[in-house]
């Protein structure tokens, strides 16, 4: 058995949701068995330097802190399946316009990675969800990524509390309260605190 970390791919909603609650998100490693590493695209930087609206809703960030972490946690596709990945984007992006399913170019490309690299892609975003259902790519919300970093010990319950005032706040819930409050019953086993 390898002790190589399982590589675990977060959108850019789901960095942006978490990055500035957990620092550094994306150094390191946490798990046993097994050991999850977060990572993102290089193109979610390219997506934040051509959106005036992501530069505006979360100028942090171009903070150096933030920029290290990412830089050092892009998730790189060997040359080797460089080709497989702009297949399956390819494939991806048809099936979204056959199904009238909206989504970016950066975020079908992470669906795409995940698809040939068999990783994980962590989102909420419904559109996605629906495409990675379809196509057998594993999936994860933000509330069963942070139950993962809970039960590892990565972050505690406090955290979470936090975290979820926090987006709460921002009007930024990884999904609709009562939607939120059932899957965090489903993974926590408690109620959710907001």
């Amino acid at each position: 058995m390898s002790d190589q970390p399982q590589p675990v791919l977060l959108d850019s909603n789901a960095y942006f949701r978490l990055a500035r609650s957990i620092q550094p998100l994306l150094h390191g490693s946490f798990g046993t068995s097994p050991r999850y590493t977060l990572n993102v695209l290089a193109d979610l930087d390219d997506e934040y330097r051509i959106s005036s609206r992501l530069k505006n809703k979360f100028e942090w960030v171009r903070d150096t802190e933030f920029v290290k972490d990412r830089q050092g946690k892009r998730y790189e596709v060997h040359r080797k399946k460089r080709q497989d990945v702009d297949a399956a984007f390819g494939y991806l992006a048809a099936y979204a316009d056959e199904q009238n399913l909206s989504v970016s170019r950066v975020d079908l490309k992470a669906l795409a990675v995940g698809f040939v690299m068999k990783i994980p892609v962590v989102t909420d975003d419904v559109n996605m969800q629906r495409i990675a259902e379809a196509n057998s790519i594993e999936c994860w919300n933000t509330i069963k990524l942070l139950k993962l970093m809970v039960t590892a010990s990565h972050i505690d319950m406090d955290k979470v509390t936090e975290i979820l005032e926090y987006l709460d706040d921002q009007n930024d819930l990884p999904m609709p309260k009562d939607r939120l409050r059932r899957k965090f019953r489903e993974y926590f086993g408690v109620n959710c605190p907001i």
